[in-house]
């Protein structure tokens, strides 16, 4: 049984239960589930215990076979895998020209000598092991790898004018530099690996935005210091973007490439990516305009730097929100004579095939009511696209990724993975096989061996869960509602604790996110966010759901969340009042949220606009000002100057709405979302005489912050002792993340 079949749709009509109101909703439970009982403190204790086996970094220790990771030999001929248990692993080989399906056991592969030299961290090794590069002093450094000679490959470089990187982008960056960690340089590698296509990057100009260091790692008597991170605000007119050029290694020679210049934003790789083409004679960006509305593709010569620009896609009625990759919306077909692209221009996610001399659209491949979700493999002689796609399959859920195979005059669609499920594919180099890897939030993986028509060949393995099961594992559960126009299906999942009673009533955490560029809710076994069902373990029933206005669906859904996250906040009401009356185990009186970064800004937006349902938050490294965040949420919200009112009001003018309990939190050297956001609430909740709490991590940065044991802490003793009204235990540790 799949685990969308686990909760049936209630026939109860959305509009019926906002008019009944969501108290009449919760009195009515009241007498049908009893709320669970108050622990006792060794019990508490226990579930604490309990619960930290549940946290994302230790669960997948307790199964078996969660990941197989196949090997292809060169010539596709081969397989090789490892299936791993507490006991050890066990290693095996399919032979695939045999064409039995037979599996055999082997040993383990030998340690064998590095193909390619080994190299420092900070120095960017070639595929063919003859060369390095590296960054000193915001200069490009040639490494013979055999002999260890340097070679300097530019002398201009400045503090911030450098090569190969941006300095300071955002999520991980100072917390590197604190660690002592030197930044490598971003590259992509000719085929024949003796060039290297890179960028320089200038951020002269930028507001320079301060971080109080006060702790270093490790450090004794560390006098604090202010770093400064070079920012771009969503209204300023500059940002950082990539010069881009080659560097031939063998002669040391520059080439300077005469295309427009990508934005670089949340990470090295400039907005809509940098490839060669298979003969290398010729590269492919696409950058796209300031207000993320239209990306062009642009061929260069490597050669010689000249440029043109081959296909436009836009300008979008809003902003481009591709559901791929970011950066594989064009790939080239040979060398460039033809393009794959992506575009919503159909409402709907598709890929065109398109003339790459010309620009000219040659045809649709795919088309229809649904999603593709990315490209998994392309077989240039035969003409087959091989791709995952969501939302074709009637009865299947919209969010799971199937394989699917089409020609690239669009005729011959086929399913390859029929299973309810989501779907994750690795192909042979020759892509006349797959390893396919399915599972639900309730179902373990499964991984089946198949041909490239879909024919199974052999079944690889299950995972075990048996370790689990007898820790009293429940599984999560995915449902569907109506949205809060009592018309759309929405989904999201519901996390349960191992000593789950259907007759008991327990408080419900909303886990949220809020942004319209990615869904929330899991789709596979063990996924996780914000260490949701380790919490659950604490005696709450945690929910994700993907409203109206998020991912993977019809771009006008996603529009719906551009630039205004209210129609998903709505979305999260109807869900939770839907579940109360379906489930006699929710209590709807006991109601929390929490949720980082957006989901920071989207837990007190929802303690502020729905004060009578949410009556416990906890926002951590929350946006509450979006126009004091890096500039690529223009993307979600428009430029301010197009669009001021998606940029007003800020969760601080509505600071006087405050009614629940409320927990700010926010690591010191985040250089994503500054910490000044939250002090900059928590001044306006000051301001307006509400109570709250604060909790500053020291070392925490916006990535690293879920994965702190002590601050995942914080966040369980905060629900437990203002949702379940029970005393959190003093001397239980919670690990970290590796």
């Amino acid at each position: 049984m799949h685990s969308f079949t686990l909760l049936a749709r209630s026939t109860l009509h959305l509009s019926t239960i906002a008019a009944a109101g969501l108290t009449a909703v919760a009195m009515a439970l009241a007498g049908c589930a009893p709320k669970q009982g108050t622990s006792t403190s060794a019990e508490l204790k226990q579930r604490y215990e309990h619960a930290t086996g549940y946290l994302p970094w230790t669960i997948s220790k307790q199964v078996s076979g969660m990941s197989i990771d196949p090997e292809w030999s060169a010539d596709g001929k081969t397989l090789r895998y490892q299936w791993a248990t507490s006991a050890g692993n066990t290693h095996y080989e399919v032979d695939l020209a045999a064409g039995d399906g037979k599996r055999r056991e082997v040993e383990p592969p030998q340690p064998h000598a590095q193909a390619v030299p080994v190299a420092e961290g900070d120095v960017l090794v070639s595929p063919n092991g003859r060369w390095g590069v590296k960054i000193v002093e915001g200069n490009l450094y040639r490494v013979e790898l055999t002999s260890g000679r340097q070679m300097q490959l530019t002398t201009d470089g400045e503090p911030d004018y450098v090569y190969g990187l941006v300095p300071q982008w955002a999520s991980a960056s100072l917390t590197a530099r604190l660690a002592g960690r030197k930044p490598k340089p971003y590259g992509v590698w000719s085929p024949e690996g003796d060039r290297l296509l890179t960028y320089r990057v200038d951020e002269r100009g930028l507001y320079k935005l301060p971080h109080l260091v006060a702790v270093v790692p490790g450090a004794k008597h560390q006098v604090p210091y202010v770093h400064f991170q070079n920012t771009a605000w969503p209204s300023s007119e500059r940002r950082q973007e990539a010069e881009l050029m080659v560097f031939d290694l063998l002669t040391g020679k520059r080439t300077n490439l005469a295309i427009p210049k990508p934005g670089i934003g949340y990470g090295p790789t400039p907005e809509g990516g940098l490839r060669w083409s298979a003969d290398g004679t010729k590269i492919f960006a696409a950058p796209e305009t300031r207000d993320f509305r239209s990306i062009t593709l642009y061929e260069a010569d490597a050669a010689t730097g000249r440029a043109r620009a081959i296909l436009t896609d836009g300008p979008a009625a809003t902003a481009l929100q591709p559901e791929v990759d970011q950066a594989a919306r064009f790939l080239p077909i040979g060398n460039g004579a033809e393009f794959i692209a992506y575009s919503e221009r159909s409402d709907w996610g598709h890929y065109y095939l398109y003339d790459g001399k010309t620009g000219a659209l040659k045809n649709a491949i795919t088309s229809g009511e649904w999603a593709v979700h990315g490209v998994a493999h392309i077989d240039e002689a035969g003409r087959w696209l091989y791709f995952l796609a969501g939302g074709r399959e009637s009865g299947h859920d919209p969010y799971y990724s199937h394989l699917y195979r089409v020609r690239f005059d669009g005729s011959g669609l086929t399913l390859l993975t029929p299973e309810d499920a989501q779907h994750e594919v690795a192909f042979s180099p020759d892509g006349k096989f797959f390893v396919d890897t399915y599972s639900t939030v309730a179902q373990a993986p499964v991984h089946v061996l198949r041909s490239n028509t879909g024919t199974t060949i052999v079944e690889l393995g299950h995972a075990d869960t048996s370790r689990l099961e007898q820790q009293g594992w429940t599984p999560p559960r995915r449902f569907s509602v109506k949205a809060a126009d009592d018309k759309t299906d929405i989904y999201g999942v519901l996390f349960l604790p191992a000593d789950f009673d259907e007759r008991q009533a327990y408080p419900l955490i909303d886990a949220t996110y809020g942004a319209n560029f990615r869904i929330q809710a899991p789709r596979s076994f063990l996924q996780d966010r914000q260490s949701a069902l380790a919490l659950a373990q604490l005696g709450f029933v945690v929910m994700m759901v993907d409203g109206r206005g998020t991912a993977l669906r019809s771009q006008s859904m996603q529009d719906l969340g551009f630039g205004r996250w209210d129609v998903n906040l709505a979305d999260h009401v109807a869900a939770i009042r839907q579940l109360a009356v379906r489930h006699r185990f929710i209590d709807a009186e006991r109601v929390g949220v929490y949720g980082h970064s957006a989901g920071g800004y989207s837990t007190v937006h929802a303690m502020l606009e729905q004060p009578e349902l949410f009556k416990v938050g906890v926002a951590s490294a929350g946006s509450h000002d979006f126009d004091l965040f890096i500039y690529p949420v223009n993307r979600e919200r428009g430029l301010p100057s197009e669009y001021p009112d998606h940029y007003e009001p800020t969760n601080y003018e509505h600071a006087d709405r405050l009614r629940g309990k409320l927990m700010l939190a926010h690591g010191l050297v985040d250089d994503n979302v500054h910490v000044g956001v939250t002090l900059q609430m928590a001044d306006a909740l000051i301001r307006a005489n509400k109570d709250f709490d604060l909790f500053i991590h020291p070392t925490a940065n916006h990535q690293s912050f879920y994965r702190s044991g002590y601050a995942n802490r914080k966040v369980w003793n905060y629900f437990v002792e203002h949702l379940r009204n029970e005393t959190p235990p003093a001397d239980v540790r919670v690990p970290d993340a590796d």
